[in-house]
């Protein structure tokens, strides 16, 4: 059964309807179907959030960073924690330094708003524990280091003082005041 309605389109959105229909050769009532079907699955998935989406686009649509299954990161960071030199792990600081640097510039200017952003990237979930005081549940037990030396390093780039503090499989995050 096919239901019909009418819309009205103001004319940056006509435009890209036509210019949808020319790229894919499909007729504007298959866009708009495909549109409403992925607006809905976009906006009311059960599973993943808008924000997370928008945050996945932005990891991924560049090509800086890679999917990667929790088995194999997990195999990596036993392996590295047992053979990684203290050349790499200053590699992880000055990398968490730019990422500090980086996240900044997106307008990403504290602890809470770093976190969550890097929350959609699997290393951990974010529980807050009260104000100023995170704990991070960590996808894998032994990335603890990784984790650890490059927040210290998002943080100490950007002036914001934190206390880390290690526990098992978790990362307890304060704000200092």
């Amino acid at each position: 059964m096919v239901y019909r309605t009418s819309i009205s389109l103001d004319a940056k959105t006509s435009r890209i309807l036509e210019e949808l229909m020319r790229r894919t050769g499909k007729s504007a009532s298959e866009i708009i179907r495909d549109a409403l079907n992925s607006y809905y699955e976009f906006e009311y998935s059960q599973n993943v959030s808008k924000r997370e989406i928008m945050i996945y686009i932005d990891f991924l649509s560049e090509g800086e960073h890679v999917i990667v299954d929790l088995e194999h990161w997990c195999a990596m960071w036993d392996e590295l924690n047992e053979k990684a030199d203290e050349q790499f792990w200053e590699m992880v600081a000055k990398s968490g330094q730019e990422h500090g640097i980086q996240y900044y510039n997106k307008g990403l200017r504290d602890v809470k708003s770093i976190l969550e952003y890097m929350e959609p990237g699997n290393f951990f979930r974010v529980k807050e524990d009260g104000d100023g005081s995170y704990t991070l549940i960590l996808s894998c037990p032994s990335e603890m280091r990784f984790i650890k030396t490059f927040l210290e390093n998002i943080f100490r780039a950007q002036n914001i003082d934190v206390e880390l503090r290690e526990s098992i499989g978790k990362l307890r995050v304060v704000v200092r005041k």
